[in-house]
């Protein structure tokens, strides 16, 4: 079903697409090498949620959650100053990870901008880890992920933002059907984790296509974006935080080469932490018939999770 053309609000320049989601599956990676195309414009800051605030709390209360809540965008003149420095780019977009996961978003950014709607989906089981790995690799997850798992209930009625809640988040499938019910499939692409891993360029040249831009401009993906992992004692540190060497460099090498060196190094001095494989098992079989579910909705092969 199309949606209808009640857009609501005032913006002088409106987004035409958004990245939605899903949290932890390359919505970062993926906005930074659109910004890289010359007829993309990304607002400038990403996870300002401004279509899910009125669904969200006033503030979040887990650990370190006062970051997320100070990012928020709540006031529209605020969300419309985003998209001031638009030229003449032809695809204008916007990246809030969570506009996937609260029920009322899908309508509510049909009534103010004409968009299309971009989202990302991983393999559940692999992205409810990442988004706990997440959270250790910031020092604000201390239970093991089994307990963690058994305390997600207990977090979300306390108002943790919802990086926290592992398995909820993962839940897709009716997720993905009210945008495909508000948008129509047309307007809605679905793009698969591993393949945009496995074959980024190729990808990217689908979405460019998708967004009505030239598809064969090349974009450099050989940074990877927010990894996550434990980090590696006082390498990580010295990889993440100012110190001599970041301000004996700064003056000597262009902006855009010291953030793609410090990203490096930072995920260099990331140790990867295997998931146990019991508890693989036992998501697999938590997750079994929300992923049937999700292919029902999709009608189609994107994913291939076991």
């Amino acid at each position: 079903m199309r949606r209808s053309a009640t857009h609501e609000g005032v913006f002088a320049t409106k987004p035409n697409f958004l990245i939605v989601g899903a949290a932890k599956s390359g919505t970062t990676s993926l906005d930074r090498y659109l910004d890289q195309h010359p007829e993309i414009y990304m607002a400038p800051r990403k996870e300002t949620h401004y279509f899910a605030a009125p669904e969200m709390p006033e503030k979040f209360e887990g650990p370190g959650d006062e970051a997320f809540t100070a990012n928020l965008i709540r006031d529209e003149a605020e969300y419309a100053a985003m998209f001031e420095r638009v030229n003449q780019e032809k695809a204008i977009g916007e990246s809030s990870v969570y506009y996937l996961y609260y029920p009322g978003c899908a309508e509510r950014i049909a009534r103010q901008v004409d968009v299309k709607i971009i989202m990302v989906l991983r393999n559940p089981v692999e992205r409810a880890y990442s988004a706990y790995m997440h959270l250790v690799r910031d020092g604000r997850e201390t239970l093991d992920f089994a307990e963690a798992l058994q305390q997600e209930a207990e977090r979300n009625r306390k108002r943790y933002q919802p990086l926290w809640l592992y398995r909820e988040v993962g839940q897709y499938a009716e997720q993905v059907e009210r945008y495909l019910h508000v948008f129509g499939e047309r307007n809605v692409k679905i793009v698969s984790y591993d393949e945009f891993n496995r074959e980024t360029q190729r990808v990217l040249r689908d979405i460019f296509s998708f967004l009505g831009v030239d598809p064969d401009v090349k974009v450099d993906t050989s940074v990877r974006y927010n990894a996550t992992g434990v980090p590696i004692g006082g390498l990580y540190d010295i990889a993440t935080q100012s110190n001599w060497l970041t301000r004996l460099l700064k003056p000597l090498v262009p902006s855009s080469v010291r953030t793609k060196l410090r990203l490096k190094a930072k995920n260099m001095t990331m140790q990867r932490k295997p998931l146990d494989d019991e508890i693989r098992q036992w998501l697999r079989s938590q997750f079994q018939e929300e992923v049937r579910h999700l292919h029902e909705v999709v009608r189609r092969p994107v994913f291939k999770w076991r």
